[in-house]
C-alpha cells in the first residue's frame, strides 16, 4: 500500500481524483477563494477555476467540474460567473451564491479600473505590448491544458466524445455560430442522456 502512494502523488492530474472532496468551509471561503482566482486569472478564469476547485480544494471531482462547466455554457452572460454562482448555490444557498460572485467581480472590477486608468498613460511602450503578447501566449496554452484535463473525464463515454468532437467541427472548422450548436447538440445531447439514464436501473 505504501508503494502505491508516490505513484499517486507524482501525477497531479490523478492525485486529487484518490483524495476524498470537501465542502468550502463557509461562504468567506468562497469570497477569497474565487476573489484569488480573478486575480491572477490573465486571459481567462477556466484553468484558474478547474485548477481550484478540483484539485487545491477538492470541491468537485472531474466529472462534477465538467457538468457544472457545461451548465455554465448553456446560461446567458460570462461563463466564469454562471460557474461560481452555482457551485456557492450548491454548498450554502443563495448567501454562498452572493459570496462566489462577490469574489468574482467586486475587488477584480476594482483592480481592472486601476490597471486600465495606467494603461491609457502607458499602452505605447514596447515592453508593455511585448508583455501582453507574452500573456497571450500563456492564457492560450491554460486553455488547451484544461480542455486535455476535461476531455480525460469522459473517457469510456462515447455520446460525450461525440457530442465534444462534433461541436470541435462545428465550431471550429465550420464557424457555425455556438448559439446554433448549443441549440441543436447541446439540447439534442441532454435529451440522449436522460433517455440513456431513464434506463438504467
Amino acid at each position: 500500500m505504501a508503494a502505491d502512494l508516490p505513484t499517486a502523488a507524482a501525477d497531479p492530474v490523478t492525485a486529487p481524483a484518490l483524495l476524498p472532496l470537501q465542502a468550502p468551509a463557509s461562504p468567506w471561503e468562497l469570497f477569497t477563494t474565487f476573489t484569488a482566482i480573478t486575480l491572477q486569472a490573465f486571459g481567462g478564469a477556466l484553468a484558474h477555476i478547474e485548477r481550484a476547485v478540483v484539485q487545491r480544494k477538492r470541491w468537485l471531482t472531474a466529472e462534477e467540474f465538467l457538468g457544472l462547466f457545461a451548465i455554465s455554457q448553456a446560461l446567458p452572460g460570462p461563463t466564469g460567473i454562471s460557474f461560481c454562482v452555482l457551485l456557492g448555490d450548491r454548498y450554502f444557498g443563495l448567501r454562498g451564491a452572493a459570496a462566489a460572485l462577490a469574489g468574482f467581480i467586486l475587488v477584480p472590477s476594482v483592480v481592472v479600473l486601476l490597471l486600465a486608468a495606467l494603461f491609457q498613460h502607458f499602452q505605447q511602450l514596447p515592453w508593455l505590448q511585448g508583455a501582453l503578447h507574452g500573456m497571450g501566449g500563456a492564457s492560450v496554452g491554460l486553455v488547451i491544458v484544461t480542455a486535455v484535463r476535461m476531455s480525460r473525464s469522459l473517457r469510456g463515454d462515447r455520446l460525450g466524445m461525440g457530442v465534444a468532437a462534433l461541436t470541435f467541427v462545428a465550431v471550429a472548422l465550420l464557424q457555425v455560430p455556438v448559439s446554433l450548436v448549443m441549440l441543436t447538440l447541446g439540447v439534442a445531447s441532454v435529451a440522449w442522456a436522460w433517455r440513456v439514464l431513464g434506463r438504467t436501473p
